[in-house]
């Protein structure tokens, strides 16, 4: 056995008595749990992840972690009711035939009797970002995935299995998927034993029926599978021919889910599958201006992680609808990134034009999609099913990262101003006090170490000292009157000092007008 298999997913089998005749006394049906009403498929399927007012008190950086948490968010609608009681009868009636209890069953496994399939298929099919891969895994989420049977019956229970269409969509790339998928779930080593390039393509098929069979698969989901339209060398045809095999010879039902664009492959290849147990088809295209509208945004308007938390208008409800279209996918995202944009802004609410502008800005991508949907082409749809918003997360990340950078500028700016505020109010006092302490008057002082302060800001503190000496020197001169001709021999110096580049006091001072308490005193 494999040490790497995932025993949390194991179940031990509890046996319930069923009330459908063709369920009776059938161990892989009577292990599972009990079907479900809608009401209790609604509770199942629900999950609204925690939270908490507070959260959004806390700083800008923390609450950036917490818009993601959305993605968990899951309010079902009538269609998810619809594919989960689909699903159930799906998963039910493709083990009727095959009953471990019963002689057929084990002459099925050994190979030496082909059993009566009762097993079907459906497919469900939608826009891409509709939610059906979000709304399947959380119908299998309700079943075990795997239920061990002990003795007399030892065998382990695969209930369901999900793989992706490989994007090559190569069939034995599906088939090792399919190996790889079982090893983690039971501790097997069918990877190693027919993984191996020397097993063809047709060996690996068989081998992967018999697992099928051993482990009384219930239903195989088969997501994307609109990468067939991709293959080469009728890829495509094989690929659907062993989902009929599987279905028809093995018993196991099989669920195709696509996009809009795999409809003609489905529809043309898939059809010989089609069986009486009346699943059909789904096809989900985009939510109505209805009650499962209402009902969702309601529920997920309760998620806010601004500070000004914004009620919830028909006029934000209606412009969500008309930039989302009804994608629950692309209104759970607007709504996260409008949260985002109103941190980033310092706004702090959401408005209509708020999530306008996200949709213009950061839905780029999928704008072609919503309008052919406005516009109701939606025969030009196939072409954009591929395209998905962008990521909450990469959004928040790239927002973050601006808002960061911003918020640290800021901080150092205002950092370094302070710093510049300090440094001022130090040398002020500084030099003050050395120009008192030289006999200086203080209103002097004062002034002087002002307009030192204001002229020389970023000067060093002898540098501010030497030149706040000379300014209150200049204001201590007394004011003497000077004959015309000492009149023009001052103003001859000044302008001598101006060409010089050189200040009106060392002028003075070097012919004599000016003495400096510098020469006598040391600082």
């Amino acid at each position: 056995m494999n040490e790497q298999a995932n025993f949390r997913n194991i179940t031990q089998a509890v046996y319930v008595e069923q009330d459908v005749v063709d369920f009776q006394d059938n161990p892989l049906i009577e292990a599972l749990p009990p079907i479900l009403s809608p009401e209790e498929a609604y509770d199942k399927l629900s999950y609204y992840p925690p939270f908490d007012e507070k959260e959004a008190l806390l700083p800008t950086h923390i609450r950036y972690h917490a818009i993601p948490r959305i993605n968990q968010f899951f309010q079902p609608v009538m269609q998810h009711l619809d594919l989960e009681q689909r699903f159930s009868r799906l998963l039910r009636h493709g083990y009727v035939s095959r009953n471990p209890r019963l002689p057929d069953y084990n002459r099925a496994l050994n190979g030496s009797r082909d059993i009566r399939s009762t097993a079907s298929s459906m497919t469900l099919m939608g826009f891409s970002g509709i939610g059906k891969t979000t709304a399947i895994e959380r119908i299998l989420s309700i079943y075990p995935q795997v239920i061990l049977h002990e003795y007399p019956l030892n065998l382990m229970q695969v209930v369901w299995l999900k793989l992706n269409c490989p994007h090559d969509g190569s069939l034995k790339s599906l088939c090792l998927d399919f190996f790889l998928k079982m090893d983690q779930l039971l501790g097997t080593n069918y990877y190693e034993k027919f993984g191996s390039r020397r097993n063809s393509i047709s060996s690996m098929v068989t081998r992967m029926g018999q697992i099928a069979r051993l482990h009384c698969i219930g239903a195989i989901v088969i997501d994307e599978i609109q990468h067939l339209l991709a293959t080469r060398d009728n890829n495509s045809e094989k690929m659907m021919n062993f989902f009929v095999t599987l279905i028809n010879e093995v018993g196991v039902p099989v669920l195709l889910i696509g996009t809009m664009r795999a409809k003609a492959v489905l529809q043309q290849d898939f059809r010989q599958a089609r069986r009486g147990s009346g699943q059909g088809d789904m096809v989900w295209q985009q939510l109505k201006k209805d009650d499962d509208w209402d009902l969702l945004i309601e529920s997920l308007w309760e998620y806010q992680w601004i500070q000004r938390r914004t009620p919830l208008t028909n006029g934000i409800n209606q412009t969500l609808y008309d930039e989302s279209q009804g994608i629950v996918d692309i209104a759970v995202k607007l709504f996260a990134l409008a949260q985002g944009r109103a941190i980033e802004t310092g706004m702090e609410q959401i408005t209509t034009a708020a999530i306008r502008q996200v949709a213009k800005d950061d839905l780029k991508l999928v704008q072609p999609m919503l309008k052919a949907l406005r516009d109701g082409r939606t025969s030009e749809l196939e072409k954009y099913a591929d395209i998905m918003p962008m990521d909450i997360e990469a959004y928040l990340v790239l927002r973050q990262s601006k808002v960061d950078l911003r918020a640290t500028i800021q901080k150092k700016k205002e950092v370094q101003a302070k710093k510049r505020q300090e440094k001022h109010v130090t040398h002020t006092e500084t030099i003050m006090s050395s120009l008192i302490a030289l006999g200086i008057d203080a209103e002097i002082a004062q002034r002087a170490t002002i307009r030192t302060i204001k002229e020389h800001k970023d000067s060093d503190l002898p540098t501010l000292m030497k030149s706040a000496i000379e300014y209150a020197e200049l204001l201590s001169q007394p004011i003497v009157k000077t004959s015309k001709h000492e009149d023009k021999v001052l103003l001859t110096i000044v302008e001598q000092a101006k060409k010089n580049k050189q200040s009106n006091y060392e002028a003075l001072k070097q012919a004599g007008y000016i003495k400096s308490p510098m020469d006598e005193f040391v600082i």
